[in-house]
């Protein structure tokens, strides 16, 4: 087989890879997308289930608390506190156990948004501006975008700029390169992305404290 030959195979070949490789990413992220629709609409019933269950848990609370008011005016008209009356205190705190499990929902989604806020922070980045990114890569991208950012903020040289500027380029292609790769493979590149991030952020700190 002459050479001529071969090269037109090797890229039929990497051609071939290259579409089908897009084509098993746009199946999982077809299948990522349905298994988040699906987990949207399981967490909309849980959360309509739990303000159900927040309603009913707020009307016994409200009965419970006008008993637990009577029981008080009782035992102020006798004028005693006895070992009866201890106990029914200490079951009207057990009867107020089923109003916190709303509490500890509402505390996890906040902590989820306080985690995406952080990330979002350490980017140098809104959250709005966080979603925008997806794919393996998304938060490797969400910190180019966040040092683009400060470069455009500072007052740094504009040969330094332009240097971190190619840096970033490089690394944004590395990562859209890296969704075609296996997960083997794709770790091991975000390993050395995240790497080259970090260099870059220190060149970039030590400049602007300099």
């Amino acid at each position: 087989m002459s050479i001529v030959k071969k090269i037109r195979k090797a890229r039929r070949e990497a051609r071939a890879e290259v579409k089908a490789a897009k084509t098993r990413v746009k199946a999982e992220v077809k299948e990522a997308s349905k298994a988040q629709q699906r987990q949207q609409k399981l967490l909309a019933k849980q959360e309509k289930a739990l303000i159900k269950s927040e309603e009913k848990g707020l009307k016994k609370r409200r009965k419970h608390e006008k008993k637990m008011a009577q029981l008080e005016l009782d035992k102020l008209k006798h004028g005693r506190l006895n070992k009866d009356n201890v106990k029914r205190y200490a079951g009207a705190l057990r009867t107020a156990a089923p109003l916190l499990l709303p509490l500890v929902y509402r505390g996890i989604v906040a902590a989820q948004g306080q985690l995406e806020a952080n990330r979002a922070k350490k980017a140098g980045l809104t959250t709005d501006q966080m979603a925008a990114f997806s794919g393996h890569g998304a938060s490797l991208k969400a910190r180019t975008a966040g040092i683009r950012n400060t470069l455009k903020d500072s007052d740094l040289p504009a040969g330094f700029k332009r240097d971190v500027k190619e840096r970033l380029n490089e690394v944004d292609s590395s990562i859209d390169n890296a969704e075609y790769m296996t997960d083997q493979q794709r770790r091991r590149v975000h390993k050395t992305i995240n790497a080259e991030i970090d260099n870059i952020t220190a060149e970039i700190q030590q400049r602007l404290s300099a």
